[in-house]
């Protein structure tokens, strides 16, 4: 559970009806969805995008619950569902009441970014916020299958 975490609908439903702190394997107390993310070299502007994406409780719960994308079928050799797995993996960490420390390492979900960006955001290289959530947004949304045309109004 503490390398692979799992949620339960229920666990997902009381989330933000009852904040509980926990207690890390190494002693220390966090709130879960509220722990520190490992700044790897100058990705700050990166994490605090993630961070904040966590705690947007409709995006939250969608992405602690694998089974709401994982068969999604993508096109051979499509690299962007990446970026949807390990976004997942990330929101389950950050969750987690068992972590082993009150802190997570976003280093996957990184990479996926720079692969999946072609290196328009990088680890080593101070980037936008803005920039990331926007293009994070989008990735997400067309990695889902979402569409890039735009809806007209009536």
């Amino acid at each position: 559970y503490v390398l692979k975490p799992t949620f339960t609908t229920q666990q997902i439903a009381n989330l933000d009806k009852q904040a509980k702190l926990s207690r890390a394997y190494d002693g220390t107390t966090y709130l879960p969805g509220i722990v520190g993310l490992n700044n790897i070299k100058a990705n700050d502007y990166a994490n605090a995008v993630l961070q904040a994406l966590s705690n947007v409780p409709p995006l939250r719960n969608y992405f602690l619950e694998e089974n709401n994308y994982k068969d999604i079928q993508r096109p051979p050799g499509d690299i962007m569902f990446l970026l949807v797995q390990r976004f997942g993996e990330l929101m389950r960490k950050l969750w987690n009441p068992r972590n082993f420390k009150a802190h997570v390492s976003p280093h996957e979900m990184l990479q996926a970014v720079v692969l999946c960006s072609k290196k328009n955001f990088q680890i080593t290289k101070q980037g936008d916020g803005v920039d990331f959530l926007s293009w994070f947004l989008n990735a997400l949304h067309s990695a889902l299958g979402g569409t890039k045309k735009k809806k007209k109004s009536e």
